[in-house]
């Protein structure tokens, strides 16, 4: 048997010679490939390091985009068994909706980047519909959405009119033209290859370049800044750029005769397949490979931990010795890593160190809702001290104003549903939260005033307006000491000055108008109710950003 056919894609008959059998070899044990690797992704999809990526959505593009590389790929084989107006549809609808779901889920890095920003100076949960009938609950459901949607699902919402109008475009052009159909009403019947040509892929043509040429370029510009330590800026400029030959090319293909003899073995579409690919292995290895650092980095972790166990158990180290506070090496790599210690003083007594830390966080791991949620149940336990120390105060009132404070830190930063960036925290961890704050956090959902209850912060012990101050590119923490072992709470707590609450005449109790005003605390609840997230979170930040952070810090001051 030749390698392939001497007619090549000439539209008689089908191409089972070498060529195209491999083409069918090489579309199924890439799916099997492909399919191996999204199956992997998707049970790593709430890994820490790759939550933000909105995974979901990026395989969801990089199926859609596989299948129209399938259909590249057999289209040779079937030589004119593959109809002229499927694959119009299949240009026109499948493959712009593909590219613009790749564009959607590449937009996740500029709105992260944006996001984290704004952490400590919006007010961050969002509300949950309402409404005596079913009409009332879902108007408010819209109602709620336009005002409060991010970014992000702004975006997908124009994306999803885009595809709506190049769908009704494409419909219009397929019933008008007799290319298609014998009822139209415009063009000409004409030959398998003439049919793929004219003005009714020029909607196709648009979208294509649309994403490619403006969308795609205009985001590369936005990110230009971005340095994050995922080089996912990088995965996403490489992605984009992978695109753009693509459209040009296959028009080349189609229009231009010198491009005839390749055309027979090569088809016009096929040009769309080396970028699709790239495309897909960025976006699946990339975040795979960072969750596999991700593992190996708290592998060393735990490796070093077991070795200072071992030592300790020998009497190498003393007795009263802690991992807390002494330096541990990694196996594999003897990299130094810095002891919880340094980190616990970070978030408790050293407000420039913090600010550092928190930009780091904000800038180039994207995880500063979870340094904004040790930071605020450090205040709550310090606020529960305070509160419980006043003199002539009701327990019950007490309670109740101090569950309302750990509600709103449960809406702006535990439940999915609500938050905007919520932590990421064991299963178990968060349904123990779900029990002692749903209910609660549903009814102030659900009531939620046009003006958050204070300032624009979730916690009203922190600053009214503006709790950061900005110099230069850090947001600056006011310089607090509330490190829970140090004095006492009244004491740590007396300078605090406009973060003060100022109770008159020691009352405490809640407002009136409070949707929480009659609620009946659950008995589980306590000042430590957060103790294992924040150990859970602690640990996380530990494990790599600090010490991400602290490697940062020491390249900086070296010298050059």
């Amino acid at each position: 048997m030749p390698f392939a056919n001497p007619g090549g894609h000439d539209f008689i008959g089908v191409n089972l010679d070498a060529w195209g059998l491999l083409q069918l070899v090489f579309a199924i044990v890439y799916t099997i490939v492909l399919l191996v690797l999204c199956g992997i992704l998707w049970k790593q999809r709430d890994h820490p390091i790759i939550r933000m990526r909105k995974i979901p959505m990026a395989i969801a593009a990089v199926l859609v985009l596989h299948v129209y590389v399938v259909i590249i790929l057999i289209v040779y084989p079937l030589n004119g068994y593959f109809p002229c107006h499927a694959e119009f549809w299949i240009m026109s609808i499948y493959l712009p909706i593909g590219i613009g779901l790749f564009q959607a889920q590449n937009q996740q890095l500029l709105l992260i980047s944006r996001g984290q920003q704004v952490l400590l100076t919006q007010d961050q949960y969002k509300p949950l519909p309402s409404g005596k009938t079913r009409w009332q609950y879902y108007r408010n459901k819209f109602i709620i959405w336009c005002k409060s949607s991010k970014e992000q699902d702004a975006f997908e919402g124009l994306i999803a009119i885009g595809m709506v109008v190049q769908f009704l475009g494409s419909l219009i052009i397929y019933v008008i033209s007799r290319k298609f159909n014998s009822s139209g009403v415009v063009s000409q019947p004409t030959t398998q290859d003439q049919c793929r040509r004219g003005w009714e892929w020029a909607p196709s043509i648009i979208w294509q370049a649309s994403w490619n040429f403006i969308a795609g370029p205009y985001l590369l510009w936005k990110i230009r800044m971005i340095r994050d330590i995922y080089n996912w800026r990088l995965q996403t400029t490489l992605a984009i750029i992978a695109g753009l030959p693509g459209t040009p090319l296959w028009l080349a293909a189609l229009y231009s005769n010198s491009l005839n003899s390749v055309n027979k073995y090569w088809v016009p579409a096929m040009w769309f397949m080396p970028g699709l690919i790239t495309m897909q292995l960025i976006t699946i290895l990339s975040a795979l490979f960072q969750v596999w650092r991700s593992k190996k980095q708290a592998k060393e972790v735990d490796g070093a931990l077991n070795a200072f166990d071992v030592k300790q158990h020998k009497g190498i180290v003393g007795p009263n010795a802690s991992i807390v506070t002494t330096s541990t090496k990694t196996k594999d790599s003897g990299r130094s890593r810095v002891p919880m210690k340094a980190m616990e003083d970070c978030l408790t007594s050293n407000g420039l160190e913090f600010n550092a830390f928190y930009h780091f966080c904000t800038t180039k791991t994207f995880n500063g809702e979870n340094l904004v949620f040790l930071d605020k149940t450090i205040k709550f336990k310090l606020e529960w001290r305070r509160i419980f120390n006043l003199l002539h105060v009701s327990q019950d009132s007490a309670r109740l104003r101090m569950y309302r404070d750990a509600v709103d830190i449960y809406l702006t930063l535990i439940w999915d549903k609500t938050a905007r960036y919520p932590i990421n925290i064991p299963y178990q961890i968060s349904r123990d939260l779900h029990t002692l704050f749903q209910s609660a956090a549903a009814i102030i959902a659900a009531n939620r005033p046009s003006t958050p209850r204070s300032g624009s912060t979730a916690t009203p012990w922190d600053e009214p307006s503006d709790p950061f101050a900005s110099v230069g590119d850090h947001p600056l923490r006011p310089m607090l000491r509330h490190s829970l072992d140090k004095g006492s709470a009244t004491s740590q707590l007396s300078g605090l000055g406009s973060s003060d609450r100022d109770y008159h005449n020691n009352d405490i109790s809640l407002e009136s108008s409070d949707p929480l005003a009659d609620f009946s605390v659950p008995a589980g609840f306590d000042e430590n109710c957060f103790d294992a997230a924040f150990a859970s979170i602690k640990h996380m930040m530990w494990e790599q950003p600090y010490q991400d952070f602290m490697k940062s810090k020491r390249n900086s001051a070296s010298p050059a």
